[in-house]
């Protein structure tokens, strides 16, 4: 064979494999909170999606919510796309405080759904571990099959860092500050409830003085997003 001809075809495969991709999953953004509002009362949701949420309490810097940890909130109605039933789902945080919770507390940063509510749950929250505060991941499915894992970084330093968690029908995925992943292999299956989203609290109607049972986060929340693999 000529190197013409060599050429040729190396060139011909070339643009194949160009031309058709081998197949991935594609990302679907469903929520983006930017977070960089500097007044009113809407978290806007840029997707498109209309996930918007109600904010109370919160102070606006133009570059992250400040949670006061005893009254700030913030409540995005149930909708489908945050439903993401039994697609691979991640959703993101980006944080920065310098408070460890309390022994035996947490802080709930962003939650949909409880342990207890038909559909599953995930969340993102902090937790005391051994005078550190940990990053702490969870999903729960319909059947009640829930994986947990725990990050391995002392987030309260004043640094802003980002924690992302994914969910795939055979393992839960946490990455911290974009670091390496780690994995927890799991049987997962649907994620769908008809409880709003929440932000800095627990469950949006805790009593304001009950500091215990609303898991209130004390810090700068800088943004959050919610993407789907259909």
């Amino acid at each position: 064979m000529s190197r013409r001809v060599r050429l040729s075809s190396a060139f011909a495969l070339l643009g194949a494999s160009l031309a058709f991709p081998s197949a991935a999953a594609a990302t679907t953004t469903v929520a983006q909170w930017n977070m960089d509002n500097t007044f009113g009362d809407t978290m806007t949701d840029s997707s498109g999606n209309g996930n918007d949420g109600t904010m109370y309490n919160i102070v606006t810097s133009g570059n992250g919510y400040i949670f006061d940890g005893g009254t700030s909130r913030v409540v995005v109605p149930d909708s489908p796309t945050l439903n993401p039933g039994t697609a691979d789902f991640t959703f993101t945080v980006q944080v920065q405080f310098d408070t460890v919770p309390p022994k035996g507390r947490d802080y709930d940063v962003l939650r949909k759904g409880l342990s207890t509510t038909p559909g599953g749950e995930y969340k993102i929250e902090i937790v005391y571990g051994l005078g550190l505060a940990k990053a702490y991941c969870v999903v729960q499915d319909s059947r009640g099959h829930e994986a947990g894992l725990r990050g391995t970084h002392n987030l309260a330093d004043n640094q802003l860092h980002t924690v992302s968690c994914k969910k795939t029908a055979t393992a839960l995925i946490m990455t911290e500050d974009g670091g390496r992943a780690r994995k927890k292999s799991a049987s997962l299956g649907s994620v769908t409830n008809t409880a709003p989203l929440t932000l800095g609290v627990k469950v949006p109607d805790s009593p304001e003085n009950d500091l215990k049972q609303g898991d209130w986060y004390k810090g700068t929340m800088r943004s959050a997003t919610i993407s789907i693999e259909p």
